[in-house]
């Protein structure tokens, strides 16, 4: 094969015909027809369906690397009008300006004018390639007239709807760096150590938290940590692209987070809840909190911080606890962060309906 890492779309439920289609049309393109590529052009070219040169497209982007994207902006009032191009969802911008009519819009409120094109950013392997024939251009679009239920052009709301779509919107916002975070987590552990000063404990504790905290890359994690009071201020800024999944907790997060560390060997008492539910009443726009600690909250669902716990989430005011058992699990599983809070936001709203049954 040209592109041998074509054949994992088999994975994806695609025969071994159309794969090896994908794979001769790519190899021929060359110059500049490498660039801005419509899955519709291979399509048409090669007698294949719209929707399945778009997944087939957007599969060999997210997932096999073959391909990058390019988001192009048109203008709602224009139509056939390019304003720009941008090459992550990152890059998109929350208001732009056409040249050519001079109106000015929010791209994501008119994101089926927001259209996917493609770059093939590796090169063929030009041994043994699986050579398809090309299906002759007029008959292929007979039978490829656009209904209803299939789009020759993809554009953003439809791609990001779709697994390849949901998984480049988690590349984009959660961009871990492991290395760094085993580095990390092995020094909290050294911590726990007898002799190992105060400071060093909550050092430690801190320094684990704020990486782990800033994979998230909507989080911007304060460098100043407040070590007296062991105290971190994250601000939160929302992509627009964000509305296309589903994460409970980005409809609690407000515009920050506070974080408290406690690096104790023993369970978190209820005064450190209290104290940072404070906290979260004093500033606007912050509804979560989440305390770092070596072990868990104390109590149960009736008495101590666990049980406060409760109070405060009944209060919308939600702290969330992340311990040195949360940190390994993490660590071993690769966990995305952010599902990972999203879970305990889950966890705690089910003990807050248990209690209320019981």
């Amino acid at each position: 094969m040209f592109f041998p890492s074509l054949i994992h779309l088999s994975d994806f439920g695609f025969s071994t015909l159309i794969i090896g289609k994908l794979d001769y049309w790519l190899n021929s393109l060359s110059g500049m027809k490498r660039e801005r590529i419509r899955p519709a052009r291979f399509a048409v070219d090669m007698g294949v369906s719209y929707d399945e040169a778009n997944e087939m497209f957007s599969i060999s982007a997210v997932e096999l690397h073959i391909l990058s994207i390019n988001y192009e902006i048109y203008c709602p009032d224009c139509e056939n009008e390019l304003v720009k191009i941008a090459n992550s969802l990152d890059l998109i911008p929350q208001v732009i300006k056409c040249s050519e009519c001079q109106l000015v819009f929010n791209p994501y409120e008119h994101d089926e004018f927001i259209h996917l094109t493609f770059n093939l950013i590796m090169a063929p392997n030009p041994e043994k390639p699986i050579i398809k024939e090309s299906i002759s251009r007029n008959e292929a679009y007979k039978s490829l007239k656009p209904n209803k239920k299939q789009q020759p052009r993809l554009n953003v709301a439809s791609f990001l709807t779709t697994k390849s779509g949901q998984k480049e919107i988690e590349n984009q916002i959660f961009k871990p760096d492991w290395y760094a975070f085993n580095k990390a987590y092995d020094r909290f552990i050294e911590s726990f150590k007898e002799g190992v000063s105060t400071e060093e404990k909550g050092k430690s504790l801190e320094e684990l938290s704020c990486l782990m905290l800033s994979f998230i890359t909507f989080f911007r994690v304060d460098p100043t940590v407040h070590t007296q009071t062991n105290q971190i201020d994250i601000t939160v800024t929302l992509r627009p692209y964000l509305k296309y999944i589903e994460i409970p907790i980005l409809q609690v997060i407000g515009r920050r987070i506070l974080c408290e560390c406690k690096n104790e060997d023993n369970n978190v008492p209820s005064i450190w809840v209290d104290k940072l539910a404070g906290g979260l009443h004093k500033v606007d726009n912050c509804k979560v909190g989440i305390i770092f600690s070596r072990e868990n909250f104390s109590g149960d669902e009736l008495k101590h911080a666990r049980a406060s716990q409760i109070e405060y989430a009944r209060l919308e005011k939600y702290i969330l606890s992340i311990t040195s058992q949360d940190f390994k699990a993490i660590k071993d599983n690769k966990h995305n962060v952010l599902n990972y809070l999203d879970d305990k936001l889950e966890e705690l709203e089910m003990r807050i309906t248990r209690r209320h049954l019981s």
